[in-house]
């Protein structure tokens, strides 16, 4: 997809198609990765994307998720550019392993090494030895500017941490609603696999210890005689 050495940029193993990274993770499903299949993007779209992933912001991210959800989205419609991917069904869910990431071309490595090397703190992600030494070259030259461990230092301030932690809020609500919406058209297709309600207890009626008042006594009217 780039030319040069950026962040975000893989391949999915199971079709070969470019995606780029939004989660490497997802909050509370760790086994799963987000990605958006930059292959089957409109022209506007794909644009507007690669200048994110190629921004100096979009490269100090881990997540890409954290930049797109502050980007206004090329449709000039009041809404993020990640709001917008999850509208149009573009934001694809997919397990970790079946994701390589692939920063510059000839460079390929798996999802779950980058993952492995950012949380043992590696210099490198595995594999880095089992390439070519003219790759090799390539990549040593440029791994700092790559740099898969560390979010720069600069941006690490409250308002950051913050910002970041709402974005994982927004993500696991919309992911949430994504579900909900799946369980109810599969109810529709197979209805028998809805959970059935149970009926809830009714409390007894409780009598009130008061009386009721006595009936009102009506007035007969008299008759002249």
């Amino acid at each position: 997809m780039f030319d040069n050495m950026y962040r975000h940029t893989g391949q999915l193993n199971n079709t070969g198609k470019n995606v780029v990274v939004v989660f490497m993770q997802l909050p509370e499903d760790p086994a799963h990765a987000l990605v958006i299949d930059t292959d089957a993007l409109p022209d506007m779209y794909n644009e507007a994307l690669r200048k994110v992933v190629e921004s100096t912001e979009g490269q100090q991210a881990k997540n890409l998720a954290d930049v797109l959800a502050r980007r206004p989205s090329p449709d000039g419609s009041s809404t993020s550019m990640l709001v917008k991917f999850h509208q149009s069904n573009r934001l694809q869910k997919t397990p970790v392993t079946n994701v390589t990431m692939v920063p510059r071309r000839g460079v390929r490595w798996p999802l779950t090494d980058v993952i492995s090397a950012m949380s043992s703190q590696e210099t490198v992600p595995q594999g880095f030895d089992d390439l070519d030494p003219e790759t090799k070259a390539m990549v040593a030259a440029d791994l700092k500017k790559f740099n898969v461990h560390a979010v720069n230092s600069e941006n690490e301030n409250t308002g950051a941490t913050r910002a970041q932690a709402a974005n994982l809020l927004e993500m696991a609500r919309m992911l949430e609603m994504d579900a909900h919406s799946k369980r109810e058209q599969a109810y529709r297709i197979d209805p028998s696999l809805k959970p059935s309600k149970k009926a809830q207890p009714t409390a007894p009626v409780v009598e009130e210890a008061t009386s009721a008042p006595p009936p009102k006594k009506t007035s007969k009217v008299k008759q002249a005689g």
